[in-house]
């Protein structure tokens, strides 16, 4: 089988998701691998050192260059026709969309290649949904040959405002990003210093910051040992702002560089999910790959990725007193902690591990028959 990953992201979950995919699918028998990506990725040099033959391209830096760089479409959109068709593939995998892969659907078609389409979100979260954005993400979802979905929530979404038939979606769960090394040996609860609750990725809305911050109000009294951090890229309000100062907690509110993550994860003992919506996370898997224990709301396609009592603690409703809850229940137990660690890291080699998963990507293509 002739392949083609396929992602013109430059930054976040859709470059590391293709690198780690190319990765594994690089090694299985009987499958030749090619990767289109934009050269202005965080990871284009990493994945140029995977030594895959591909096709790059050009996008843009910011919102300026962005703009200047849809006039290059019609000429990129011949040019990568003509590379299809030379190249002749029997797949071309979307492994995240990007606003640009509507334009070139056709020439994909053209080129007779067959095309699978990682469906990470049916529905744009609450904040980023627009109409034209969701009539794009529609069309790109049902021009696919095949689907796959990261969590049975999102394949239930696809066929509810899709259309889609529940037999044509393959769910193959989120692998864990590695940045840096994975965990060797679970971990234990720290016994001298503060317990450090950790907050990781974009500030939006429905990532749920300000129940987390309520939750952690809670529980000050209570459990005075712990520490709140606070990392990643989005806009604080005034009242968040405030209320993290008076929690004294630790704020890195910028874009995090890849070679970042691994460092601010590790400093981290109890990763909390507190969103209020959710396709699934790429967050939750990248912490059990660091034996990191998760507290997690119990929405969308989390509560199949936390396994309760197992890899971490689902709060008992999306509040925060049952958040409080959860994350004293774990702050008070080292036991606990310590079985939870073990239990991530056991999810991470024998649930999500890439190489499984590109095996049961690759099975999707091979065993795939029309409609």
């Amino acid at each position: 089988m002739k392949l083609l990953l396929w992602h013109w992201g430059r930054r976040g979950g859709g470059p590391m998701y293709t690198y780690e995919m190319a990765k594994a699918m690089a090694a299985l028998p009987s499958l030749e691998v090619y990767l289109s990506l934009s050269r202005q990725s965080e990871l284009w040099r990493a994945s140029q050192d995977l030594g895959l033959p591909g096709w790059d391209v050009d996008t843009y830096t910011d919102h300026f260059s962005a703009l200047r760089a849809c006039l290059r479409l019609p000429r990129l959109r011949s040019s990568f026709g003509r590379y299809l068709r030379r190249e002749n593939f029997d797949w071309v995998c979307t492994t995240m969309t990007h606003l640009w892969d509507n334009f070139m659907l056709g020439q994909v078609r053209a080129s007779g290649a067959r095309r699978l389409l990682v469906l990470h979100d049916a529905l744009l979260h609450p904040g980023e949904r627009d109409l034209v954005r969701a009539r794009l993400l529609r069309r790109e979802t049902r021009s696919a040959d095949a689907v796959v979905t990261l969590s049975n929530y999102v394949r239930d979404q696809a066929v509810k405002h899709f259309g889609l038939a529940p037999g044509s979606i393959q769910v193959i769960p989120h692998g864990p990003f590695f940045y840096g090394k994975p965990s060797l040996e679970p971990r234990s609860m720290p016994r001298k210093r503060p317990l450090r609750v950790l907050f990781f990725g974009r500030i939006l809305t429905y990532k749920g910051l300000d129940l987390l911050l309520e939750a952690m109000n809670l529980l000050r009294l209570e459990q005075p040992r712990l520490e709140l951090v606070v990392a990643g890229q989005g806009r604080l309000t005034q009242s968040q702002t405030a209320a993290l100062d008076n929690l004294g907690a630790t704020v890195i509110n910028r874009w995090l560089a890849a070679e970042e993550v691994s460092r601010i994860i590790q400093h981290g003992d109890i990763l909390v999910a507190p969103y209020t919506s959710s396709s699934q996370s790429g967050v939750l898997p990248l912490a059990y790959a660091h034996a990191l224990p998760v507290v997690a709301t119990p929405v969308g396609g989390l509560r199949e990725q936390v396994l309760d009592g197992q890899t971490g603690l689902l709060a008992r409703g999306v509040n925060a007193p049952a958040l409080a809850e959860a994350i004293a229940r774990l702050a008070g137990d080292p036991e606990l902690y310590g079985r939870l660690s073990a239990g991530a890291m056991r999810y991470v080699a024998q649930s999500v591990a890439w190489p499984l998963l590109a095996g049961q990507m690759v099975d999707c293509m091979r065993e795939w028959k029309p409609a």
